[in-house]
């Protein structure tokens, strides 16, 4: 399914947007010394500057970690060990009398003297584990599923970015257009008051001009307002200085934004392809926990002195230290645990089939938001059409009334109607056109076209 386009809508409204915009440049904005930022360039900023991304950058990086972290425990595990014990009561041991001439009996003796230290070295070695094996895939799938995040962090930093743009540049039109009415009211009021020295109309007529250049020049401020708030909005989310001045190319918006062919398994959306990642990630805890069933194999060793006195004088002779050392293997097999493991393999099991539900539902409602975003982009292009007509009808019916009511043909009621119809229909225009940009966005998101947008 394709979005579909025709060439007049797309040569009309960029003619007629190439025009207004290049009314903007020195009268809407006002703003000639300003620094200029593309779309691709606010973008990218935003990708430097804001702090949300940059803390889902962090978070990545923290995962790097933790996957290293996880690779180490399968390294040799090698440790000091040295410890000094004061016996205040040194243990008792049962042993034969026989040993003492006290046939058939057992005495107490005390073992061992007061004072005892020990120092050397110990390692340790996993061998095997199905559990480390499948915790690193666990780790992996971890860190690639934040990269995804941090990449959706940007597709949703682009996008926002992206919408804002477009909508301040509609505002920008929007002022062009108050700007040229006021231009074409004040040329009314040269008119009308020449007519009201000649006595064509009266004194009401020529206040009547008056409030209609005070109600555009009211509109005019309050949009100005409306746009800066927009243009703040920005700078903040792109991270620059709110006192910086700031101007918007005309590019992205005269343009028609292309959309791709939709692709009905999603496979480019990245909220589709996180979900991928956590069906397999949901497949490898239910891996580990199966593993726990499987037994262990791990290897060590030690090397030691040891030294007993009944003396605090450790340190004083080193013939008294005597040398231990050994190595040996050992193996973890599972028995009996209570039934823990199989009920940690169903919940994952449950955990498995949550996924694969969320990630199906995720599908069928981008699949109605994309119908929906084109039907309404359809809708507005036939309705911009139509509008385009009006506003080119509107505009020379205004132009004719203009002309006539400077040479007496026209009332100035017929002209004040006629930049009525004619405003009217440039900002229904403006309105639909908005429409058109912001639903060919939402396409190309979903779609996961967004990185279109920045690479």
């Amino acid at each position: 399914m394709f979005v579909m386009r025709t060439i007049n809508v797309k040569a009309n409204l960029a003619i007629i947007l190439f025009t207004g915009l290049i009314t903007i440049t020195q009268t809407a904005t006002g703003q000639t010394n300003d620094s200029v930022f593309t779309l691709n360039a606010c973008i990218k900023l935003s990708f430097t500057n804001n702090s949300q991304l940059k803390q889902a950058q962090l978070e990545t990086e923290k995962g790097r970690y933790q996957y290293k972290e996880a690779l180490s425990n399968g390294f040799p595990q090698i440790n000091g060990i040295a410890s000094i014990d004061d016996y205040f009561n040194i243990p008792v041991t049962m042993v034969s009398g026989d040993i003492f001439g006290q046939p058939s009996a057992m005495l107490p003796v005390q073992l061992g003297t007061k004072y005892n230290a020990n120092g050397g070295i110990q390692a340790g070695q996993m061998i095997y584990s199905a559990a480390y094996f499948t915790s690193l895939q666990l780790f992996r799938k971890s860190c690639q599923i934040n990269d995804l995040n941090l990449e959706k962090g940007k597709e949703e930093l682009a996008y926002n970015v992206a919408r804002l743009y477009i909508i301040i540049q509609l505002s920008n039109l929007r002022l062009a257009l108050i700007d040229s009415n006021l231009i074409a009211f004040q040329k009314v009021y040269e008119y009308s008051k020449q007519h009201y020295t000649n006595g064509f109309i009266t004194k009401i007529d020529l206040d009547r001009v008056l409030v209609s250049i005070s109600n555009l020049e009211a509109e005019k401020e309050n949009l100005i307002s409306e746009r800066n708030q927009q243009l703040n909005m920005l700078k903040y989310l792109i991270g620059i200085e709110q006192r910086q001045p700031v101007t918007l190319t005309e590019d992205s918006i005269i343009q028609s934004i292309q959309t791709a062919q939709l692709d009905s398994s999603f496979s480019n959306n990245t909220d589709m392809l996180i979900f991928e990642q956590k069906k397999e990630l949901a497949k490898l805890n239910l891996k580990l926990s199966r593993s726990e069933y499987l037994p262990s194999l791990a290897g060590y060793a030690v090397y030691s002195y040891n030294a007993q006195r009944e003396q605090f004088d450790l340190f004083d002779n080193d013939d008294y230290w005597y040398k231990t050392s050994y190595v040996g293997i050992k193996l973890n097999v599972p028995i009996f645990e209570g039934g823990r493991k199989k009920s940690k393999i169903n919940q994952n099991k449950i955990e498995l089939e949550q996924t694969i539900t969320a990630q199906k539902d995720l599908k069928n409602e981008l699949y109605t938001n994309y119908l929906n975003a084109l039907q309404k982009l359809n809708s507005s292009e036939t309705i911009a059409l139509k509008l385009n007509k009006n506003t080119i009808l509107a505009e020379n019916i205004f132009r004719a009334t203009n002309d006539q009511y400077r040479q007496g043909l026209k009332s100035l009621t017929d002209v004040l109607n006629a930049q009525s119809e004619y405003n009217v229909s440039r900002l229904n225009w403006l309105q639909i056109l908005l429409q058109i940009r912001l639903s060919e966005l939402e396409i190309i998101k979903i779609n996961g076209g967004i990185r279109s947008l920045y690479f």
